[in-house]
């Protein structure tokens, strides 16, 4: 028992020394707030616990005899109970110093090359498709409290086409009773596991078939987000307008409202191993009512590269941002007159340690404006293995893909000993992606992505990906055509 006792003093303390050193940065998000009182809360509850089983009168009779004879002085415990409270006092007034506002500041990079092999079909369908490199995103932020209960985040790309474009710039209000987090700017609208999980964490170098057409991804809005007092439920939606240009402004005066719903749920989470075996599923909804009336679907084939192509120089010389080439469409309706459309979207992640399966389904039930209803839908599943033996951890407050840590980080170093080596985290996956585009007079093609991947885990922060994608166009027009991607990714976020 008396080692119990310090178990719980120990842990009071490194609690208080953690409080006290996040007080001194001034760094503290309200998120690393929130987390500090939720353990601060087991720790009481723990101390609770050990002072009521140390109280002669409350221990239970099947207890042996000797627990029920008070301890001689000299068998002291080594933590006394005065201390421990001394201990959740001073954590307590801790917490109270963080000092508002304040900010972290992140970033990202991944720089990318690909090389396209096509067969005669596919040069007669596609054109020539170019080989290149480019940074696919370069990314800085800045994250914070302003208050205990609101937060923010702002963040540029500078690797759009060669010119800075807004991502997600929100301020959010925290623990509002029902709606638990209301969030106001722009960032990813709740729809599809794909989406709300970030682009740092995703297996492949792009996300599926499915994301560019049937997702809603960012937009300006208004929306709240919340999960059930066990993270086992999470619980979403906004309300946005449909356009959105790179700064993220959208005008029009027909129609451009729209909205976005998701659900998840945990049937199975293994709390013991922290999260290594788990089950998630979930489901979406998408209501778009596009801008003046016009809606398109249209798709890359897993992969882009491209550049700005050069502009008018003037006097100064100096090329200035012009028109965009690169990867194009590989399936694509055009512009659809639309009165509404209906987007559902079903998702599935299944954890068993080291392996892992994700699939989803979507479609969309579209509204033309003579009438008439096109259905289009689409499908991925993919499957992966740390050959190392990671997994992929989860977040259950919002239902989505966390960091991979490996278990060693890579290194190569030289000692008294030989050379020692980290080999970081392996994983090998593969994905089949499914888009059918064509139904009625609609006819915008259908695409079946195969792609193979192997991703280095160099640590937590940085990572490279190898991809190769195997296209199988079936275009209305010129019929079926065959193209390999090969591609490659390093990727460093902070």
């Amino acid at each position: 028992m008396f080692a119990r006792i310090a178990m719980v003093g120990r842990a009071l303390l490194v609690l208080a020394g953690t409080a006290s050193f996040a007080s001194a940065q001034n760094q503290i998000t309200f998120e690393q707030y929130d987390a500090l009182c939720r353990r601060l809360a087991t720790v009481e509850q723990e101390l609770a616990a050990t002072q009521a089983m140390i109280s002669v009168e409350r221990l239970p009779a099947t207890y042996p005899a000797s627990l029920h004879t008070p301890a001689p002085a000299a068998a002291a415990p080594p933590v006394e109970l005065e201390s421990l409270s001394a201990s959740v006092k001073k954590l307590q007034d801790d917490a109270k110093t963080i000092k508002y506002p304040n900010v972290t500041v992140n970033g990202v990079f991944q720089a990318d090359t690909g090389a396209f092999d096509q067969d005669a079909a596919s040069l007669a369908t596609l054109g020539d498709l170019q080989d290149g490199a480019d940074f696919r995103r370069a990314r800085l932020s800045a994250k914070g409290g302003i208050a205990p209960n609101m937060n923010y985040f702002f963040q540029m790309d500078f690797g759009f086409f060669g010119r800075p474009t807004f991502t997600d710039v929100w301020v959010e209000t925290t623990h509002l009773p029902y709606l638990g987090t209301v969030r106001v700017g722009q960032w990813k609208q709740p729809f599809s596991l794909e989406v709300v999980s970030s682009f740092r964490y995703t297996t492949f170098l792009e996300r599926s078939l499915l994301f560019q057409p049937f997702t809603p991804f960012r937009h300006l809005g208004i929306g709240f987000y919340n999960h059930n007092e066990a993270q086992s439920a999470t619980w979403a939606a906004s309300v946005f307008r449909s356009g959105q240009d790179q700064f993220g402004g959208d005008i029009g005066d027909n129609g451009g409202v729209s909205m976005a719903a998701r659900a998840t749920y945990l049937p199975w989470y293994d709390e013991p191993s922290g999260g290594r075996y788990y089950l998630h599923v979930g489901g979406g909804y998408f209501l778009s009512d596009p801008d003046n009336d016009v809606s398109r679907f249209a798709t890359i084939p897993e992969f882009f590269v491209g550049e700005v192509a050069p502009g008018a120089v003037g006097t100064s010389q100096v090329a200035v941002p012009g028109a965009a080439n690169g990867t194009h469409f590989f399936v694509d309706t055009g512009n659809i007159p639309t009165t509404i459309s209906n987007r559902f979207g079903a998702e599935c992640l299944w954890v068993h340690g080291p392996l892992s399966w994700q699939t989803e389904a979507m479609f969309a039930s579209v509204d033309r404006i003579d009438g008439s209803n096109v259905t289009l839908p689409g499908a991925y599943s993919q499957v992966g293995c740390f050959l190392t033996g990671e997994h992929r951890p989860y977040d259950r407050t919002i239902g989505a893909i966390d960091r991979v840590k490996p278990f060693e980080d890579f290194f190569r170093v030289r000692t008294n000993r030989g050379i020692c080596t980290g080999l970081g985290a392996w994983e090998v996956a593969t994905r089949w992606s499914w888009i059918d585009l064509n139904d009625d007079t609609v006819q915008g093609g259908q695409l079946t992505d195969l792609t193979a991947g192997l991703n280095w885990y160099m640590n937590a922060y940085a990572k490279v990906q190898l991809n190769y994608i195997h296209a199988f166009l079936d275009n209305p027009t010129f019929g079926d055509s065959e193209t390999g991607i090969y591609a490659a990714r390093m990727q460093m976020d902070f």
